[in-house]
């Protein structure tokens, strides 16, 4: 059984493929007859994707996962370097994809196909590393490394590397803005029905 890091890890993939496809799913809906709706989700899920990511997920991978399990595999040396790079490029991405869709809503509407197309190609992008993390590293580092090693790695990160229960810890307030974004995007996607008829 995978150590609770590794599943954590793989519970925080799934979270941040789940807010990427449903952000794919607004960008090709477009802003219909909801444009500060529109406006609202997408930045927010923007929002998310980098801060979940840079403050909750990645700090995991660069400090446990990645270096242990370039020690106990140097073949995967390549891989772990090239996932770094795109995380770099990443966090650039995601600030630039703000720029694109506020120029958008102000009115620079000749910014909406600019947006649409980079967003879609970061989504693709983001995805595919993903993938490559969980094909390549999670396996490794399920199959080469012990309960015990990881218990050690864990208790010298500078916080709680691996909460039992949930994708991130209660009062972060990740889980909660999540949530937001899910309700919102259900009202998005949902047609208003008058009471009345």
């Amino acid at each position: 059984m995978p150590h609770h890091l590794l599943r954590t890890i793989r519970d925080e993939h799934h979270s941040l493929t789940v807010m990427i496809h449903a952000l794919q799913m607004v960008i090709h809906r477009g802003p219909g007859q909801a444009p500060g709706r529109y406006f609202e989700i997408v930045r927010s899920m923007l929002v998310y994707v980098k801060e979940f990511s840079e403050h909750v997920h990645h700090p995991k991978e660069a400090q446990l996962v990645f270096p242990r399990v370039m020690q106990v595999a140097q073949d995967t040396v390549h891989a772990v370097a090239g996932i770094e790079q795109a995380y770099r490029l990443n966090v650039a991405e995601l600030d630039a994809l703000q720029i694109l869709l506020a120029a958008w809503q102000i009115g620079h509407t000749q910014q909406r196909h600019a947006f649409e197309r980079e967003a879609l190609r970061f989504c693709d992008d983001y995805l595919a590393q993903i993938r490559l993390e969980e094909v390549s590293i999670i396996p490794v580092a399920d199959q080469l490394v012990t309960e015990a090693q990881w218990d050690r790695l864990a208790k010298r990160y500078h916080r709680p590397a691996a909460p039992e229960a949930g994708l991130v810890p209660a009062d972060s307030g990740y889980e909660l803005m999540y949530n937001r974004i899910a309700l919102w995007l259900t009202r998005f996607l949902t047609p208003s029905v008058p009471l009345h008829r």
